[in-house]
């Protein structure tokens, strides 16, 4: 039999050396080239800023303010908002969550940045493409993380000040109806809605409505026997709102903006009623009132 052994190798120090080396230089390149990288992304140059922008992030949407342009972009579900930028012009984003932390993301920008409740958060950027680029809130925020989409919409200087025009609110519009003349007076906000009587008499009503919150409210008026808290227990964990079509709605005002004022006539026979803000998680936190109203 063989009992020979075969040479035995203890090591290869130039391919040992090769296998450190290598990686090691690479690791080091990239760290120095990352962090040049992020300076470019993070730099500030408040000096050459052309256009300022505030976005706020709330369950499940977005707020876009122009400081200065009087005026805001809000998004719903169904209706994504969208930021409108000029191109080859250098532009200032605030972020700020109001509930929850959210992710600010545009994939095609290959950028991404957190908002933080209580913090305030900055970014500056240069557009240098023309076109509609589709974003998402890149951190789960709660049932309905999904639906905070938005777009932004880089134009030309021309088209940005076609577009500014048109958003602005119209100083000549008339006023809407104001709440003195209503039977009732309702405010809205985050996240309560206060009456300014919890009781009325029978036959025609008029609500006046003052959105005093940051974001839209709805405000619907439903006919019920049930209590807050058993009416609460209904809420679909789903889309986190009540059914509409299982409720007695006598009447409603649609979504309205912050700073709004709304005037809703309704023929309310006598009985107990509920008024509420069925967006999306708003009933759950609170955006609800009792309301009786008495026979003649």
């Amino acid at each position: 039999s063989d009992v020979a052994l075969p040479a035995q190798t203890h090591g290869n120090l130039a391919l040992e050396v090769v296998w450190t080396v290598i990686p090691l230089v690479t690791v080091i390149g990239l760290f120095f080239a990352s962090s040049q990288v992020l300076g470019v992304v993070d730099a500030r140059k408040p000096e050459e800023v052309s256009v300022k922008v505030e976005v706020v992030g709330y369950q499940w949407q977005w707020k876009f303010g122009y400081p200065g342009e009087g005026f805001e972009i809000y998004g719903t579900a169904q209706n994504y908002p969208e930021l409108v930028v000029p191109i080859d012009e250098r532009i200032e984003v605030t972020l700020v969550a109001q509930d929850v932390n959210h992710g600010f993301y545009i994939p095609e920008f290959l950028f991404q940045r957190d908002l933080v409740p209580g913090q305030v958060n900055h970014f500056e950027f240069t557009p240098n493409k023309l076109g509609t680029f589709a974003g998402q809130c890149s951190a789960f925020c709660g049932l309905l993380h999904h639906a905070m989409g938005f777009s932004v919409r880089v134009v030309t200087r021309e088209e940005y000040e076609i577009w500014l025009t048109e958003m602005k609110p119209d100083p000549s519009a008339s006023e809407s109806p104001a709440s003195d003349a209503a039977d009732l007076s309702a405010t809205v906000r985050e996240w309560g809605i206060e009456l300014s009587s919890a009781t009325s008499a029978s036959g025609e009503v008029s609500i006046g409505l003052t959105n005093g919150g940051t974001v839209p409210h709805e405000f619907i008026v439903v006919r019920t026997d049930l209590t807050t808290e058993e009416l609460l227990a209904t809420v679909d964990p789903a889309s986190n709102r009540l059914d509409e079509a299982m409720l007695d709605a006598a009447g409603e005002q649609p979504e309205f903006a912050p700073g709004e004022v709304k005037l809703l006539t309704l023929d309310l026979s006598p009985g107990k009623y509920i008024v509420l803000c069925n967006i999306a998680g708003h009933f759950s936190n609170g955006m609800y009132a009792s309301l009786e109203i008495l026979a003649n």
